[in-house]
């Protein structure tokens, strides 16, 4: 995870992520349910998930109304390394804030 965005969960197991976030993360991606149950919290949205511009627009809209997070907020403070080190575990942080 970047140091701008690290947290505790990269040894979190996968169990400990938020339903809630892991259906936002599904959907974003337009993907089965089923798919977010194999994420982890290293999981990077950008390498790992190939999560697009269009997906990430969509994930932003859909964590601000379940949980009242800005992501676009936070992708703006980070710079390319940032923006391509994000994972899983740090949008479970922003969630959790």
């Amino acid at each position: 995870m970047h140091p701008e965005t690290a947290s505790d969960l990269a040894s979190a197991p996968p169990g400990a992520l938020d339903p809630g976030l892991l259906a936002a993360l599904a959907e974003a991606a337009d993907a089965l349910p089923e798919w977010a149950d194999s994420l982890a919290p290293t999981d990077r949205l950008d390498g790992d998930l190939a999560l697009d511009e269009s997906e990430f627009a969509v994930l932003d809209a859909l964590l601000r109304e379940r949980f009242g997070t800005d992501l676009g907020a936070l992708r703006a403070g980070l710079d390319l390394d940032g923006l391509a080190a994000l994972t899983v575990g740090d949008l479970a942080e922003l969630v959790r804030r």
